[in-house]
């Protein structure tokens, strides 16, 4: 054994374990001392079983303890956590209330102020209003008064120019006269039972309204609607003069106006 070769054995291993079986039960019986048998790893097997399960008891029964010890700390935390939100729920309460109450005092403050203030507003326009109805009443005392003193001769003239211009037509002797006619059925206007025609004439039928300033539409209105009282009353139809020294329309409103007027046998004398 010591003079063989052991590259020359290792190749004449194998075919001496198939033929002679001696060999081969040397061999098995040499390895049962180092390799382990099939009962062995089973119960190397089993035992390595029973450590882990042993190891795995020890791990949860840790993990539970440090799971139980996690969750005491969580619900310390939290009932700290809820005792804070309600010690800041009552100071923003009592804050609240505190800041309500300094709001409403400067609320009924401020109402205070402002009623004296709109008070004494009042007070300054109550007088401001005093004198300006004041002054009002004044000018339109000197308003009427211009009017009385210009308003009958201004009259006079624009009646005086339908005469001229009737002549200029060829109608003569034409005398128009301001009268008043009784109006016992408000047929002008509720309330006033009496008509004022600036000019007027039977024969021939010539009913005028003269006013100083034509400002509104109305005017011609109503001026139309005596004329519709004369031809009732009279029952003859009657040839309308309106005559304004000035006007506050346009040319375009103007041009309305004329054509309103045509369609009632009148014309409008724009002095």
């Amino acid at each position: 054994m010591a003079n063989m070769n052991i590259d020359e054995f290792i190749k004449l291993l194998p075919k001496l374990i198939k033929e002679d079986d001696r060999i081969k039960g040397a061999i098995i019986s040499a390895l049962s001392g180092v390799v382990a048998t099939h009962e062995d790893i089973i119960a190397q097997t089993e035992a390595m079983d029973k450590r882990f399960e042993a190891m795995q008891k020890q791990m949860d029964t840790r993990f539970e303890a440090m799971q139980k010890q996690m969750d005491t700390r969580f619900e310390a935390i939290d009932k700290r956590f809820d005792a804070m939100q309600k010690q800041m729920d009552t100071r923003f309460e009592a804050m609240q209330k505190q800041m309500d109450k300094r709001f409403d005092a400067m609320q009924k403050q401020m109402d205070t102020r402002f009623d004296a203030m709109q008070k004494q507003m009042d007070k300054r326009f109550d007088a401001m209003d005093h004198k300006i109805d004041r002054n009002y009443d004044d000018l339109k005392s000197i308003l009427y008064n211009i009017q009385n003193s210009i308003g009958k001769p201004f009259e006079q003239f624009a009646r005086n120019v339908i005469i001229r211009l009737l002549a200029s037509e060829g109608i003569t002797k034409v005398k128009l006269e301001n009268i008043t006619l009784p109006d016992p059925e408000n047929f002008m206007e509720k309330g006033n039972y009496e008509i004022e025609i600036d000019g007027f004439s039977l024969d021939p039928p010539i009913i005028v309204e003269i006013t100083s300033v034509l400002r509104t539409k109305n005017k011609i209105d109503k001026f139309l609607k005596k004329k519709e009282f004369v031809e009732n009353l009279h029952n003859k139809k009657f040839r309308g003069f309106f005559v304004a020294a000035s006007t506050e329309f346009d040319v375009e409103e103007l041009g309305e106006i004329t054509i309103t007027l045509r369609k009632h046998q009148s014309e409008l004398i724009n002095l």
